[in-house]
């Protein structure tokens, strides 16, 4: 992946109280809106993949890695865990 941004999952949100009630997790529409906003392109025309691998809690810091050629942007999503990358979500972008 050639560029990369830090973003980090909002403590509060409208979207936990029913994503889940006393334990909220992510949602991978706010996931993605955090991802798109990251990388700065603009909104994408379609999601061409995308698959989660790993739950997001509220307040999570991740690193965003992406490469684009021509119309797609490939991207990654990490959590670092004990001082290694793990994969949350990964995914193609057309724009």
């Amino acid at each position: 992946m050639d560029q990369e941004s830090q973003i980090r999952a909002p403590l509060e949100h409208p979207c936990y109280a029913g994503h889940f009630p006393g334990r909220p997790i992510v949602p991978g529409v706010l996931l993605l809106d955090l991802v798109v906003e990251a990388i700065g392109q603009g909104a994408p025309r379609a999601l061409a993949a995308v698959k989660f691998h790993q739950a997001v809690l509220p307040g999570d810091a991740l690193t965003v890695r992406w490469r684009r050629e021509e119309s797609r942007l490939s991207f990654r999503c990490e959590r670092s865990t004990a001082g290694q990358p793990a994969l949350v979500a990964d995914g193609v972008l057309t724009l």
